[in-house]
């Protein structure tokens, strides 16, 4: 795994914010990597145990033929009541109206959520129905960056 400690150093400070955190880029350019590398890492800052790490990868025939209403009621089942979730969503986007799920999971339950997606498939104008002040994209980390 190639380390991305200035990628990594930007994103860590919007950690247990109530921003969803969207990274978003072209195939195979290292948004999976960096889901690792932020897991690792609230793991060893934060004390995060295990269990309250919740890390799907959507690209996974696993999920092909998924609803929303099953993603909703699948991640609502692993929740932790007791403690904050965390949750990694990879390649979200191959879930229709995931932007709904979302918005409701960070609106009702104690959750920190980390998302990515391809560039031309997640900048849809449902992110900015559903999640209109509640995300943060890679874009704008980009811009942190410069």
């Amino acid at each position: 795994m190639i380390e991305r400690p200035l990628y990594l150093d930007k994103i860590m400070p919007f950690v247990d914010t109530p921003f969803v955190k969207i990274l978003t880029g072209v195939r195979r350019c290292g948004k999976s990597t960096i889901l690792k590398m932020i897991i690792k890492k609230i793991k060893e800052e934060k004390n995060v145990d295990d269990e309250q790490i919740l890390n799907y990868r959507f690209d996974s025939m696993e999920y092909e033929d998924m609803t929303t209403k099953e993603l909703y009621l699948e991640l609502k089942s692993k929740i932790l009541q007791s403690k904050k979730t965390y949750l990694f969503l990879d390649e979200i986007q191959e879930i229709e109206g995931w932007e709904k799920v979302v918005n409701t999971l960070a609106s009702d339950f104690d959750v920190d959520i980390y998302i990515t997606g391809s560039n031309s498939r997640m900048m849809s104008s449902e992110i900015s129905t559903y999640l209109t002040g509640r995300y943060i994209t890679s874009l704008n980390l980009r811009k942190l960056l410069l």
